[in-house]
């Protein structure tokens, strides 16, 4: 299944969002939905927190519009790009991935120099 250029999602559990439009991480960011990326090789889906994921991108000047985002993302398990990006609710597949402030200064100093 090709990545789409926008995604369009209705949120039933949030009244307020109604139907959105997803296409860039800022709009995953806006509406608190998480990426599920659906692997191209082994089917399988792993999500990744948005605020994180977008920090991440941030730092490394990273552009962050939806078609271009399986560039920087990796199956944990085969290796593989995703072949879709989706917004879910769920949590994400690895919870302490950037939690500390720390490693998030560290990888600063080392990509300013």
């Amino acid at each position: 299944m090709p990545l789409s250029r926008s995604i369009a999602i209705s949120f039933l559990s949030r009244s307020d969002v109604g139907r959105a439009t997803f296409t860039k991480l800022a709009d995953f960011c806006r509406h608190d939905a998480n990426l599920a990326c659906h692997c191209r090789g082994c089917g399988r889906v792993g999500v990744v927190h948005r605020d994180r994921f977008a920090r991440w991108c941030f730092l490394h000047r990273k552009p962050t519009a939806l078609e271009v985002l399986p560039r920087w993302l990796r199956c944990s398990r085969c290796g593989g790009r995703p072949s879709m990006i989706s917004p879910t609710p769920k949590g994400p597949t690895f919870p302490r991935w950037g939690e500390a402030e720390e490693g998030w200064k560290r990888l600063h100093r080392k990509l300013r120099g």
